[in-house]
C-alpha cells in the first residue's frame, strides 16, 4: 500500500485503556463495560465518536471520592475535537486550559481535599492521552460514561478507504459496537464483514473484538460519465468557514485507475551503468531487470541500452525472452563495464530515436524501463528530458522510470525524485523508488499500475485565491488527503487537477459544508495542546497529553562525510600524472607548441563515487586538443564515495603547465610518478592508432 499526503496522512489507531488507584485486593481492578464507536464519513473527512463507560470507580478507605485514570490514543495527525464526561445526567466539556500548570496544580488540590494521591503509573505503550477524574463522595462508585470526538483523514487502500484500529492495550478490552454511515459508497466493511450499500447515504453496523487489529472501509462510488482513456481523478471537498477571512478546506483526491489492458508485447531497458551505481547497486539492478523479464509472458521482446557517458545496444534487434538472451544481458552487468559520468538526456535521444526506427518491430504496444540509482546527471531537467525522448508515432509507450538502490543506501534526492516523476506523468508511465529486498513485490506491483494507466503527475488544488501543488504524483488507486488555509469566504467550487500523458486531467469538486470545530484545530491549534480542564463541585477533569515519540516515515538516515585530505590525495595520485601526461605529449612541431605554457582551471563535480562533469572554467594554455585531454582524463580516474551521502562534491585544480627552461634543474628521475606518466602516454598514442584511418595498402 502507498500512501501520499502532504498534510496528516500517516493513520494509525489505538483504543483506550482504563483503570484505577490501587485498592485492596478484594476490591478487584477497574474495568470497562462498553464501547461504541460512530464513525460518520462526510467526504474527506472521517468523524469519528467513541463513548466509553468506566464501571468500578475504586476510592481507598477514609478517603471522600474516588479517582479514574483512562489512557487512550489518537491517530496520528489528527484533531481531537471535544472531550465530554457525563456527569448528573448532563454532559460536561472539558476544554483546553489556558494554562496547563495552573491546572495541574487545581487537580492536585482538589484531590488532596478528597483525600486521595493522583495515580502515579507510566504511560501504556501508544497511549497519546491520560483523562483523569476525580468525584465526589455523593456519587461514590457510580459509572462514568466518556465522550470524545475527533477528525481524521482516511486512508486508500486498493481503490477502498479506511480507518485501521489495532488491538487494544488492555488485558481484557470490551468489544466494540460500530456504526458506519457513509455517502457515495457502494460497500460497507466492518471487521472484516462487509455489507452492500444502496445508491446515496447508507449505514452499516456490526461488532468488533479490539483484542485483535480491525478496520473499518468503503468504497467510494465512481462518478458517472468519466472516460476510461486516461486514468481519471475523483475529488471529495469539504469546508468549514473559520472566519469572514479565512476558510478550512479538507479535500481527498483519489487516482481512479482506468481499465486495464493487456501487457506490451516489446520491452526496451536503458540501464545506467555509470560508477555511481557501484558493485551492490549494479547486482540489485541486474535482478530488477530479470525480475520484470520474468513477470512478463513468455513471448515478451526485449533489449537494452547501457548508458554512462556513451550509449551501447545490447543486442543488434530485439529478442525473445529467452534464457540465453537473458544470460547475455547479465554477462554486460559486471564491474569493469561501469564508467564515469551519466548523460541521461542522451540517453533517452538515443532510445527514442532507435524506438522511432524500429517502430514496427517493438509496436504496437512497447515499455520503455529506465533503472538507474538516480545520479542523473547535472545537466538534466524536467522538460529536457520528455523532449530528449520525443514523440513516437505509432506506439503506445509505457514508461517506467524505476530507481533501484542498496537496502543501507541513502533515499533519493528531492531533484531526481521530481524529474522522473515528472517524466513518468508525461508519457503516462509510473516512477518508483525500490530497494534491493523490495524487487519481488514491487515488480507486479508496478507493471499492475502501469495496465491501469499510470501515474498522474503535477496534482494541484486551484480554491478561489489559492493555487497549490499538492503533490509530485499519485499512483492507481491511490488518494491523498490534507486540509488547507484559504483566504476569504468559502469558494462555491474547488477544482483539483493533474497531469497524464501531458494531459490536465481536471475535476470540480461540489464542496460539503462541515461545522467550524471539525477542521478548526488543523488550522488554528488551541493555546494548549496538552491540557484540558473542567471543574465542577461534583467532578474534576484533567486531560494530560501522553508522553511518547511519534514515528517517522523517513526514518533516521546516518549521513556520511568525506575527509578534504582523501579527494586532495586521490586527484594527486590518480588524475594529476593523467594531467601532466596529457601536457607532455603535444608534439613540439613549431617553437610555439615547444614552449607552450599557460594555467588551466578545472572543475570536477564527483557524485556517489564517480566523476559527473568536468570542466574548463578558465585557461590561458590556447590548446584546446590538450584541454580536451584534461577534461576526458578525469573521467578516467576511480574516486572515493562518501557513505550514505548523495551530495555532490567539486573539487576545483588549479594548475600551472610550462615548459623546462635551461636554467631549470632537470629531474633526472621522477620515481613511481614517471613511471605513472609514462603509461599514461603510451596508453593515450595507442588509442591514438586506434582511431587514425588504416593506411592504403
Amino acid at each position: 500500500m502507498r500512501i501520499l499526503a502532504f498534510a496528516f496522512a500517516v493513520l494509525s489507531f489505538a483504543s483506550g485503556r482504563a483503570s484505577a488507584e490501587k485498592v485492596p485486593l478484594s476490591a478487584g481492578p477497574a474495568a470497562t463495560s462498553t464501547q461504541k464507536i460512530a464513525v460518520d464519513a462526510r467526504g474527506p473527512v472521517a468523524l469519528v465518536e467513541v463513548t466509553r463507560t468506566v464501571t468500578s470507580l475504586q476510592s481507598p478507605p477514609g478517603s471522600h471520592g474516588s479517582e479514574a485514570v483512562l489512557d487512550f490514543a489518537l491517530p496520528d495527525g489528527s484533531a481531537l475535537v471535544a472531550l465530554e464526561v457525563r456527569d448528573g445526567g448532563r454532559w460536561r466539556s472539558v476544554d483546553p486550559a489556558a494554562e496547563s500548570a495552573h491546572a495541574a496544580d487545581v487537580y492536585k488540590t482538589e484531590s488532596s481535599a478528597r483525600g486521595l494521591t493522583p495515580v502515579s503509573e507510566p504511560f501504556e505503550d501508544g497511549a497519546t492521552h491520560r483523562l483523569r477524574l476525580l468525584r465526589g463522595p455523593a456519587l461514590g462508585a457510580q459509572p462514568v460514561t466518556v465522550r470524545y470526538r475527533f477528525a481524521i483523514l482516511p486512508v486508500a487502500n486498493n481503490g477502498r478507504l479506511l480507518v485501521r484500529f489495532p488491538a487494544a492495550p488492555e488485558r481484557l478490552p470490551p468489544a466494540a459496537e460500530v456504526k458506519l454511515q457513509l455517502r457515495d459508497a457502494a460497500d460497507a466493511e466492518i471487521a472484516g464483514v462487509r455489507t452492500d450499500l444502496p445508491p446515496g447515504a447508507g449505514t452499516a453496523t456490526g461488532r468488533a473484538t479490539t483484542r485483535g487489529a480491525w478496520e473499518v472501509a468503503w468504497t467510494p462510488r465512481s462518478p458517472k460519465g468519466k472516460t476510461r482513456e486516461v486514468a481519471p481523478l475523483e475529488a471529495r471537498v469539504a469546508l468549514a468557514a473559520l472566519s469572514p477571512t479565512e476558510t478550512a478546506l479538507a479535500l481527498l483526491a483519489r487516482h481512479g485507475a482506468a481499465e486495464k489492458l493487456d501487457p506490451p508485447g516489446s520491452v526496451l531497458f536503458l540501464v545506467d551503468r555509470s560508477r555511481s551505481i557501484g558493485l551492490p547497486g549494479l547486482s540489485a539492478e541486474r535482478d530488477l531487470v530479470r525480475a520484470i523479464i520474468e513477470a512478463l509472458p513468455p513471448s515478451t521482446r526485449f533489449d537494452a541500452l547501457f548508458f554512462d557517458r556513451r550509449i551501447k545496444r545490447l543486442f543488434p534487434m530485439s529478442r525473445p525472452a529467452t534464457r540465453e538472451a537473458i544470460e547475455s544481458f547479465e554477462n554486460e552487468m559486471v564491474p569493469d563495464r561501469l564508467q564515469n559520468g551519466t548523460d541521461l538526456l542522451v540517453a533517452l535521444r538515443e532510445a527514442g530515436a532507435l524506438l522511432r526506427r524500429e517502430t514496427a518491430t517493438f509496436g504496437p504496444r512497447a515499455m520503455l524501463v529506465l533503472v538507474t540509482d538516480g545520479a542523473l546527471g547535472a545537466a538534466a531537467d524536467a522538460p529536457g528530458l520528455d523532449k530528449a525522448l520525443g514523440a513516437i508515432p505509432g506506439l503506445d509507450l509505457w514508461l517506467a522510470a524505476l530507481t533501484i538502490r542498496p537496502v543501507d543506501d541513502e533515499p533519493l534526492g528531492p531533484r531526481a525524485r521530481d524529474l522522473l516523476r515528472a517524466l513518468a506523468a508525461s508519457r503516462g508511465g509510473v516512477a518508483r523508488e525500490l530497494r534491493a529486498n523490495q524487487i519481488g513485490d514491487a515488480v507486479p506491483a508496478l507493471i499492475a499500475d502501469l495496465e491501469r494507466g499510470g501515474d498522474l503527475g503535477a496534482i494541484r488544488v486551484v480554491a478561489g485565491e489559492t493555487d497549490k501543488r499538492l503533490a509530485a504524483s499519485l499512483a492507481p488507486g491511490d488518494a491523498l488527503a490534507g486540509v488547507l488555509a484559504l483566504k476569504g469566504p468559502p469558494p462555491r467550487t474547488v477544482r483539483i487537477e493533474g497531469l497524464a500523458r501531458g494531459r490536465a486531467v481536471p475535476v470540480v469538486a461540489h464542496p460539503q459544508r462541515l461545522q467550524p470545530e471539525w477542521l478548526r484545530p488543523w488550522i488554528e491549534p488551541p493555546p494548549s495542546q496538552t491540557t484540558r480542564f473542567f471543574e465542577a463541585p461534583s467532578l474534576v477533569a484533567l486531560l494530560e497529553r501522553g508522553g511518547f515519540v511519534e514515528a517517522s516515515d523517513s526514518g533516521t538516515m546516518v549521513q556520511g562525510s568525506m575527509d578534504r585530505m582523501v579527494v586532495r590525495n586521490m586527484l594527486s595520485l590518480a588524475y594529476m600524472p593523467r594531467a601532466r601526461a596529457c601536457y607532455l605529449n603535444r608534439t613540439a612541431a613549431t617553437p610555439a607548441l615547444r614552449d607552450l605554457s599557460g594555467k588551466v582551471r578545472l572543475a570536477i563535480d564527483l557524485s556517489r563515487g564517480e566523476v559527473d562533469r568536468a570542466t574548463i572554467e578558465a585557461s590561458t594554455l590556447g590548446n584546446p586538443d590538450i584541454e580536451r585531454c584534461l577534461t576526458e582524463s578525469a573521467f578516467e580516474i576511480e574516486v572515493p564515495r562518501a557513505f550514505h551521502n548523495d551530495a555532490p562534491v567539486t573539487a576545483v585544480l588549479n594548475m600551472n603547465f610550462r615548459p623546462r627552461t635551461p636554467d631549470k634543474k632537470a629531474d633526472g628521475d621522477l620515481g613511481a610518478v614517471g613511471d605513472q606518466i609514462d603509461l599514461v602516454i603510451e596508453e593515450m598514442r595507442r588509442r591514438e592508432a586506434e582511431a587514425s584511418p588504416a593506411p592504403p595498402h
